[in-house]
């Protein structure tokens, strides 16, 4: 199958540190080639891929300084997407898997009128503000199809067309339990409101625990960071390590006697809790999002509404079998489970389109003849 994969321009492929969206790509793509398909990556400046990679801008964004909304931003999705619909590269199939604008729209039509080439979209983000809603009722009238990246991610948004809940996967070697006796609580990923960070401090603090963080700081949260978060760490027992590599991520999950995971918003996957569970680490996370669909309460960790009820589920934890939660990682959450999904899209997508396109032949021919 020939699949052209559509990435954010903000990170390269895969990004070096802090990148949900880029890693998963990347993940993606290296299992499509692994599997003998034909796969063209259009990504950022520096992305490093075993398919064949079309550079679609010097470097990536978030490097380079240039905020998202820019004229030089929106100039450069344009071209990528019409590059992509362009023929130079020949296509059974594209995945789009960024944000939605509407400006996209006048390149879908201009090629679902020309070659229809089928289109799969996936937008990692949240879907359900703005003028996405609307831009995926115009992508319906195109005959696009969605994936979400669970069932909370599809409900924000229900009448749009849905082909699959598709969750994240991670290659089934990539984190590993390591030797470790478990002995603080850990936060991961990026500090930031919706994330909970005050959240997790105040839990590790009632429940006795040291929380070790390894985070970013974005410099759209550093006011945030300096004037609410800081001061917490500060007076409280709290080991702030800073954003980490993937190389990093194993010992620092194995070494914790849980991930938490206190979210205040309806985050679409949360790819921290797989990567904590790759890890044998329980997680204990609010009922926010994806949470009820990747945590299975009692099994993987606790899923719970309060700030009391995590303290609480922290008497618990360490009766949870970690052998047990990496074997139900390997179970659901590898990349080979997600891509093989994945698959089963495109083929689907691939087979109407064929059938729609074969429909419309016969009726061209009798028309022809009847102008004869």
């Amino acid at each position: 199958m020939r699949i052209a994969i559509i990435a954010p321009l903000f990170e390269a492929v895969p990004p070096q540190k802090y990148g949900g969206t880029e890693r998963v790509i990347h993940f993606i793509v290296e299992e499509l080639v692994r599997l003998g398909h034909d796969v063209t990556l259009y990504a950022a400046g520096g992305s490093q891929t075993s398919a064949k990679l079309i550079q679609c801008a010097p470097g990536c964004f978030r490097a380079l300084n240039i905020p998202d909304g820019t004229p030089e931003v929106r100039n450069a999705y344009t071209a990528q997407l019409e590059l992509a619909f362009s023929g130079v590269h020949e296509h059974d199939i594209v995945h789009v898997r960024h944000g939605t604008y509407s400006y996209q729209l006048a390149v879908l039509e201009a090629n679902l009128g020309n070659q229809a080439v089928p289109v799969v979209w996936t937008d990692h983000n949240a879907i359900h503000q703005g003028d996405k809603p609307t831009s995926f009722k115009n992508m319906a009238r195109l005959g696009i199809g969605l994936t979400g990246l669970s069932d909370s991610h599809r409900s924000t948004v229900p009448e749009a067309n849905w082909l699959a809940t598709i969750h994240h996967g991670l290659p089934a070697n990539m984190l590993t339990p390591s030797e470790a006796t478990p002995s603080y609580l850990a936060f991961l990923g990026r500090i930031a409101p919706e994330k909970g960070i005050m959240a997790a401090v105040r839990i590790s603090e009632a429940g006795g625990f040291e929380l070790k963080v390894a985070a970013k700081v974005d410099p759209s949260n550093r006011d945030f960071y300096e004037s609410e978060v800081k001061p917490l760490f500060a007076q409280s027992k709290v080991d702030f390590i800073g954003e980490i590599s993937e190389t990093e991520k194993g010992p620092f999950l194995s070494g914790a006697i849980a991930l938490i995971f206190p979210i205040s918003w309806k985050e679409p996957f949360g790819l921290v809790m797989i990567e904590a569970m790759a890890c044998g680490c329980p997680v204990i996370a609010f009922r926010m999002g994806s949470v009820p669909e990747i945590i299975e309460d009692g099994v993987t960790g606790f899923v719970v509404d309060t700030e009391e009820e995590a303290v609480e589920a922290l008497r618990y934890v360490g009766s949870l079998d970690r052998k047990l939660i990496r074997q139900r990682f390997e179970e659901r959450f590898t990349s080979t489970t997600m891509v093989q999904k994945y698959l089963e899209v495109y083929e689907r997508v691939i087979q109407q389109a064929n059938f729609m396109k074969e429909a419309r032949e016969p009726a061209k021919n009798i028309a022809f003849q009847a102008v004869e």
